[in-house]
């Protein structure tokens, strides 16, 4: 791998990981990981937004799944619908004007940004507004 979409290297966790390719489970010592650009990943660490740690058994697999992910646009709208989306679970019930407010200070984005992320996920089949219930 050359790096250049992410950071190649090895696992770093205790016991084995599933491969994201073939789904074996590899050896810690055995695993090799990538990190690389997907506005869809969205971490519990806000830090980690936008990227995906992908985990193989082998170099190999690594590329495969590094090929796919080059393929794949990065979508800043999608990214900010899924930072949204967090922060409205997060915040659990509120009424429309304090999840706004608060929405928007977990986020950091502007009200441009807001309207944009709603636009997309409305236009991909997830509905923005309250679900069933």
């Amino acid at each position: 791998m050359d790096g250049s979409d992410g950071e190649a290297g090895t696992g770093s966790g205790d016991g084995p990981e599933l491969c994201d390719l073939c789904g074996v489970l590899a050896p810690v010592r055995d695993l090799v990981v990538l990190r690389v650009p997907d506005s869809s990943a969205v971490a519990v660490d806000s830090r980690l937004d936008g990227e995906r740690l992908l985990r193989a058994c082998c170099e190999p697999h690594l590329a495969r799944l590094a090929a796919a992910y080059r393929c794949r646009p990065f979508v800043t709208e999608e990214l900010w619908a899924g930072q949204i989306t967090r922060a409205v679970r997060l915040l659990g019930p509120l009424d429309e004007e304090e999840m706004y407010e608060r929405v928007v200070a977990m986020t950091g984005l502007d009200e441009e940004q807001l309207m944009r992320a709603v636009a997309w996920q409305d236009s991909h089949g997830h509905p923005s507004g309250p679900g069933p219930g």
